[in-house]
């Protein structure tokens, strides 16, 4: 649902031009001076956002089903204590504002606009409120509890630079009682002799970096602290760990790989920490192992249960009756450098998916796949999104000689697209031929 409000958002011509970091008030300390110093016994009503900006009206389809966005309240937790952070627009329409209120009715407020370039994703109505921030909340309650995060999404508004990403974000937490931007920082070596600030070019991609030394614990490592997060899906999958959705890429020979990249918070001065992971071999890194080649396996998976193969030319197709004397299907030519024919694309699924799999695979699927004159032909069609189910999170894991077994979770969603607890994600099981090879062996697709 998120991305679907995206789209709607982009046309939004309110929304001018986009801003550096600011804050509400000054502070010695400066990982708080962007906190206001006003601190007072917290007034229902002065947590309601004034002159809040009107409805929005297009002529696009899309509706207004209530009231404009005005607010929206979160719970939050860090180190034992509780809070509330509750978001408005600010006065500009462009930014927002955050006012804390702790357990004795007491508040702060900060101000938050989006990086340059980006705008803040308002939900259009109030109906959609819960939607224009994300708490990622914390799974345990060791170390004094961990924060819990509050992360926010920006997203492009002028694409000319067609190497920023669609959409970044930045995450918040409480530190010493106050609400602070967690700073991150890139652990890969970066080439800061031939650039400058404003010069990207020695920068992973999407990877927005300003020149900023941070002395970590050894006194010896200088990192460039990143403008923001390229990744707007990011998911704890470890206390202190953090990952994006992996991305999976075809290689040149058709094989498939992945990239984990992780983000491991310290709490203890809400700095964050971004690096790739390992995972050439299961015995080195069982769980993001795991995260790679379950991220492999939906790559496959989702042809045949939630879309389509590519297909490029929709004004010829082939229609084909049912053999029970039923509506007509529609077969389209598919348009995919790795496979030409149903035979290949069945060796190439073999490669990754048990036998008894890859047969319920193509039996079973909505889109169905058949050769019509020598080449694969398949029908569009998409087999829908469960929105009530989010991400999946790995939760432990057993090593029975070459075949791994991966147990996990599943976020639940209520109605008003509000996380609402975890259900059984069920068990992901591998068999591994050394090094990054695998068979899938049981897998279900995590939205269906």
């Amino acid at each position: 649902m998120r991305y679907k409000l995206c789209a709607a958002v982009m046309a939004l011509s309110v929304l001018t031009a986009a801003v550096s970091f600011s804050s509400c008030g000054t502070g010695a300390d400066p990982k708080i001076s962007e906190i206001s110093e006003e601190t007072a016994p917290a007034e229902a009503s002065e947590l309601l956002v004034r002159n809040a900006p009107a409805a929005y009206s297009l002529d696009n389809g899309i509706e207004t089903y209530d009231e404009p966005f005005t607010y929206y309240t979160y719970d939050f937790s860090a180190y034992g204590n509780n809070y509330m952070i509750t978001v408005t627009p600010d006065e500009n329409g462009t930014g927002l504002t955050l006012t804390v209120e702790d357990n004795q009715f007491g508040f702060t407020k900060f101000s938050v606009v989006p990086p340059d370039n980006y705008m803040v994703n308002f939900p259009y109505s109030q109906q959609y409120a819960s939607q224009v921030c994300t708490v990622i909340k914390s799974a345990s309650e060791e170390n004094g509890g961990i924060p819990d995060l509050l992360k926010i999404d920006f997203f492009l508004m002028n694409f000319d630079d067609e190497t920023l990403p669609y959409s970044v974000s930045r995450l918040y937490s409480i530190l010493d009682g106050r609400l602070v931007e967690v700073e991150v920082y890139n652990t890969e070596p970066q080439d800061n002799s031939v650039t400058d600030d404003a010069d990207s070019s020695a920068q992973p991609v999407g990877v927005s970096a300003m020149r900023s030394a941070v002395v970590p614990d050894n006194n010896t490592e200088v990192l460039d602290r990143m403008g923001y997060i390229p990744e707007s899906s990011l998911y704890r999958t470890e206390n202190l760990k953090f990952m994006p959705e992996p991305i999976v890429t075809v290689n040149e020979d058709g094989s498939l790989s992945t990239e984990i990249i992780t983000y491991t918070l310290n709490p203890n001065d809400m700095t964050m920490r971004r690096a790739r992971e390992t995972w050439t071999e299961v015995s080195d890194n069982p769980l993001y192992y795991g995260y790679a080649a379950h991220a492999i396996a939906g790559s496959i998976y989702q042809y045949f249960i939630a879309t389509s193969l590519n297909v490029s030319d929709y004004e010829n197709y082939v229609e084909v009756g049912a053999a029970d004397s039923s509506d007509s299907r529609y077969f389209f030519k598919v348009d995919d450098p790795r496979f030409s024919t149903l035979t290949e694309m069945r060796s190439y699924v073999l490669k990754y998916f048990d036998e008894k799999i890859v047969n319920e695979m193509f039996l079973k699927a909505p889109q169905q796949y058949r050769d019509i004159g020598g080449e694969l032909y398949t029908i569009l069609g998409d087999g829908g999104i469960n929105e009530e189910l989010g991400k999946l999170t790995i939760t432990n894991w057993e090593i029975d000689e070459n075949t791994v077994t991966y147990h996990t979770k599943q976020e639940k969603y209520n109605s008003d697209h509000v996380l609402d607890g975890y259900v059984d994600g069920g068990d992901f099981v591998i068999e591994v031929n050394g090094g990054d090879s695998f068979i899938v062996k049981q897998y279900r697709y995590p939205n269906s």
